[in-house]
């Protein structure tokens, strides 16, 4: 079964995606730390997975991740309330945890958002199993607001990274 996980000399290149997907992280972690921000995991995870081939295609999972992560939000707030009206009780996570994933992921899907539902789900559970206790609800808004910054970021990366290329290559063109 492994036997298919074989290294490939002539396949490993650094090609412009993951240049851009690193850029795209470097980015995030400095505008994290300039601004004191926690939830680097969150912003450059989703830098990571919203950064697609094309401008075109990062806005569209973008968006959709967007959508999905404030889906999941919205649960993990209900989540916190919840946790609050049992006074923190374990069986609260046991219980709504994995309904609130089902759930999750039955709205993701029903408003057509397949594409969101990871990034939800992860969204959901990263937030409700790492709220610490006594926290307010700002907490589950900065967790969705990371998500946000980095997407914004990874659309940001891949328009300009891909003007800069189209402009570097239209003038070497014309200068042959």
């Amino acid at each position: 079964m492994l036997k298919k996980y074989k290294f490939s000399p002539d396949k490993f290149h650094l090609g412009m995606r993951t240049v851009k997907t690193g850029l795209a992280v470097f980015i995030v972690l400095l505008v994290f730390h300039l601004f004191d921000w926690e939830g680097l995991q969150i912003g450059a995870l989703t830098a990571v997975f919203s950064l697609r081939e094309d401008f075109d295609k990062s806005i569209h999972f973008g968006v959709s991740r967007i959508v999905g992560n404030s889906i999941g939000g919205l649960l993990a707030l209900i989540f916190f309330l919840l946790k609050i009206w049992f006074h923190e009780a374990f069986w609260v996570t046991l219980f709504f945890v994995p309904i609130l994933t089902m759930l999750c992921i039955m709205i993701n899907v029903a408003i057509d958002n397949k594409s969101g539902v990871i990034g939800a789900v992860a969204a959901l559970l990263i937030i409700t199993l790492s709220i610490p206790t006594g926290n307010t609800i700002l907490y589950v808004f900065a967790r969705v607001f990371e998500t946000f910054c980095g997407v914004f970021i990874a659309t940001l990366v891949n328009t300009d990274v891909d003007w800069l290329r189209q402009r570097f290559f239209k003038k070497k063109t014309k200068e042959k």
